[in-house]
């Protein structure tokens, strides 16, 4: 039996195999080539960069998205909203300040500026760049007293009484502890200087946040000694306005007992209405009315509620009407507080209250 014979390879049917290496060496680098250039196009990264700058520090670190060069050539990646902080040496309206502060901006345009003297928060704006806090034009921004606007804190006392006028946690330095994105916090504690003023050990935690719109507020104060104590507080809030005469604050005060301390002395009366308009000087605290206030201002367009859910009890209205040299004009505060009762908190327990800012159109 006899099988044929294969013939022997020729050039036209079998290429040399170091062709065959080559053209199969080539498709794997060109196949390898197309998957890292499409894993490099889908996974763009991006990343966040903040910084904390000294009183005399200038460089501020800000670190944000990165993007190859070449890989711009073939896809223009998309923009990604970046949350981001940056604390940068404070001033005011032009004022050189030895202050710290921290800008928290969010993406959809709102910002807010808060100082670590007093944690006092000093401007709000919204997206379409409204701004929703005010600065007395007497304002002092070099540690030597409490910055008189935005949003002061008023512990372990508020107003008059056996402590200093407000206590003393609106002109004390805090601690920046965390700052992330759109929110930070800050943080006093007791120490000799509190001590004697008011002879309690305590924390307090101060988160202030961005939230599209609206700014919130946090407040906790924890009682880190082996005894009760009681305070008295609120946030001093002075809110900006486009004229003191051309708003209104509404809120549920119809009804309620409203302590008049422009009447000596101070007198509780009812209040008829509840609508408030400023048209003299004003100071009154609305015992159990809080959450659902709001400011309606026609010059602006634009209201603000100021909104409580927990911890604060009443409400309180201030405005040194006629005052040209506190800008009088431009502002109203309407004050979150626990002024009427004291607070009470047990030894390694904790008190929490916040205040949530919501501007929208009239």
């Amino acid at each position: 039996m006899h099988l044929p014979q294969h013939p022997g390879p020729t050039k036209a049917n079998h290429p040399p195999r170091t062709m065959n290496f080559l053209k199969i060496t080539l498709g794997v680098n060109l196949a390898l080539c197309f998957v890292l250039l499409w894993h490099m196009l889908d996974k763009g990264q991006h990343a966040v960069g903040s910084a904390v700058v000294g009183a005399r520090q200038t460089n501020v670190a800000t670190f944000s998205r990165m993007r190859s060069p070449v890989l711009s050539s073939f896809k223009r990646m998309p923009k990604r909203s970046v949350k981001r902080y940056d604390a940068i040496k404070g001033t005011h309206m032009g004022q050189p300040g030895g202050l710290e502060t921290v800008k928290l901006t969010h993406p959809s345009g709102s910002e807010a500026t808060i100082y670590k003297w007093g944690a006092a928060a000093t401007s709000f704006k919204d997206s379409s760049g409204t701004e929703w806090l005010a600065v007395r034009p007497d304002a002092k921004f070099d540690g030597s007293k409490a910055i008189s606007g935005g949003i002061p804190h008023c512990f372990p006392q508020f107003g008059p009484g056996v402590l200093p006028q407000h206590g003393f946690a609106r002109d004390s330095l805090w601690n920046l502890v965390k700052a992330e994105g759109s929110s930070a916090t800050f943080e006093l504690t007791d120490s000799p200087k509190t001590r004697q003023i008011w002879d309690y050990p305590f924390r307090a935690l101060y988160t202030v946040s961005l939230d599209g719109d609206v700014l919130k507020t946090n407040l906790q104060v924890v009682n880190t000694g082996d005894k009760p104590f009681e305070f008295t507080g609120a946030l001093h809030s002075y809110f900006d306005v486009s004229n003191i005469d051309d708003i209104q604050i509404v809120g549920p005060f119809k009804g309620k007992g409203i302590l008049d301390r422009m009447q000596d002395p101070a007198k509780v009366i009812t209040a008829d209405s509840d609508v408030v308009k400023i048209t003299t000087e004003t100071d009154q605290v609305v015992e159990g009315v809080v959450g659902t206030v709001k400011i309606e201002d026609k010059g602006k367009g634009k209201s603000l509620l100021i909104k409580s859910t927990e911890g604060w009890q009443d409400t309180v209205l201030w405005n040194p009407y006629g005052n040209s040299n506190m800008g009088y004009e431009k502002f109203v505060c309407v004050e979150a507080a626990a002024a009427m009762k004291p607070v009470e908190v047990a030894p390694g327990q904790a008190w929490t209250a916040n205040m949530d800012l919501i501007p929208s159109a009239l």
